[in-house]
């Protein structure tokens, strides 16, 4: 198959052109980044003229041009989105010959994929007046792992679980919310009846646009430190959610089609090596100071000669507990000091009895794409990796899978 035709736009500006208070040549160059153009070039011009034959000669209506070499079809659909933002401005479009460089680099992702091919059309929103109960309903569910939150249809912030923990204050994960008594949950909620999803809503909007390449979007929800983002149109309203789940499933379809490069990584090569576990026959008080404060609130369990053996869950521990022993567990999640074993159930008794059946483990020289459709076909956030004696490694998780991915573009 062909390669596409390579042309060359430029842009004609001069220095005192300018929109929403910046310069016009750095609203055209962010428009064109966030829209998944291949590469442009702002050339500052000595002095010049133009049909009014007025010369431009001091800096400040210094000429400008903007050179943006793309293939045809990149340039035929983002083209007509700058026509808002340069009004006038003199454009001309040339073909031209590639003899040395490359478009777009090589990676598991097809250069013409964007955000749109692989976003979540179908996504829930909340109204900014909406009380916090209602936030949290998608987030029990696990429907959702960033909300967006509108006003008259446009997205004016997004809440992610950080948002429930830093401004909610709402230090119980939320899954765990609907295994409790009622009275629990009224203990935890009934300080936070009179938040809105406004007043907690992270405003410095963290969207990506539909024609962004998949790279440029996943570089930007690393950046950001999410593992969903909301996908906007033009208007700034939702369109979708974009966010890991997507893309492993873009790269597991991949993995076995053998069409992507980059995914015969091992996942030895990415893991996370350091990884907090607990010990068969280990006391459960123990376990428990560890368990509140690990990341999805699990702990894989090895047994003596570091074999996985099973999972510890604390949703699992905590339906096994009464009363007491209950308050004591509720009391340390909410806490924000570190909890000592002391102050938890189960000095006494280990934890072998809470254990639930181990996961699916990936050897240390499985390929990512292998891991890929592990995660997605247990539904879970991480995975043991073991050795070739079956002895606990380290973990793979999502966000480093996808972290991974993006380093081979």
């Amino acid at each position: 198959m062909a390669e596409p035709t390579v042309q060359r736009v430029r842009i004609y500006l001069n220095g005192e052109d300018s929109v929403n208070g910046q310069p016009l040549y750095k609203a055209v160059i962010d428009e064109l980044r966030q829209s998944g153009a291949t590469g442009t070039t702002v050339l500052l011009a000595l002095t010049g003229f133009g049909p009014r034959r007025q010369m431009l000669a001091d800096a400040m209506r210094q000429p400008v041009v903007i050179e943006w070499v793309d293939n045809a079809t990149r340039i035929q659909r983002l083209l007509p989105l700058l026509s808002r933002l340069i009004g006038d401005a003199l454009v001309t479009l040339e073909p031209v010959t590639i003899v040395q460089g490359v478009l777009r680099p090589t990676g598991p992702f097809r250069t013409t994929q964007l955000v749109a091919d692989l976003m979540q059309a179908d996504s829930p929103v909340i109204d900014a007046a909406a009380p916090l109960l209602d936030v949290l309903e998608p987030f029990v569910t696990g429907r959702v792992e960033v909300l967006a939150v509108v006003e008259h249809d446009t997205v004016i912030g997004t809440i992610s679980l950080h948002e429930l923990v830093w401004r909610a204050g709402l230090r119980v994960p939320p899954y765990l919310l609907s295994m409790l008594e009622p009275a629990e949950r009224a203990a935890i909620l009934t300080p936070l009846q009179a938040v809105t999803a406004g007043a907690i809503a992270n405003r410095e909007i963290r969207g990506v646009h539909a024609t962004m390449p998949i790279t440029q979007a996943l570089t930007r929800m690393i950046e950001w430190g999410y593992n969903q983002l909301p996908v906007l149109d033009p208007l700034g309203r939702l369109a979708g959610m974009f966010g890991q789940h997507e893309v492993l499933q873009a790269v597991a379809h991949q993995s076995e089609s053998g069409d992507a490069a980059g995914l015969g990584v091992q996942v030895g090569m990415v893991m996370q090596a350091a990884t907090a576990r607990a010990t068969l026959g280990q006391s459960l008080a123990t376990a428990l100071a560890l368990l509140i404060t690990t990341p999805g609130q699990s702990l894989f369990v090895v047994d003596g000669d570091g074999r996985v053996v099973g999972i510890l869950r604390l949703s699992k521990v905590l339906s096994n507990l009464q009363d007491d022993e209950r308050t004591s567990v509720l009391t340390a999640l909410q806490s924000t000091q570190r909890v000592q074993p002391t102050a938890l159930p189960g000095a006494r008794r280990t934890i072998d009895a809470f254990l639930e059946p181990p996961p699916p483990v990936l050897a240390i020289n499985a390929s990512l794409g292998v891991a890929a459709r592990q995660l997605l076909m247990i539904n879970t956030e991480r995975l043991p990796v073991v050795d070739s004696e079956g002895r606990l490694s380290g973990i793979i998780a999502r966000g480093a899978l996808v972290r991974a991915l993006l380093q081979h573009e």
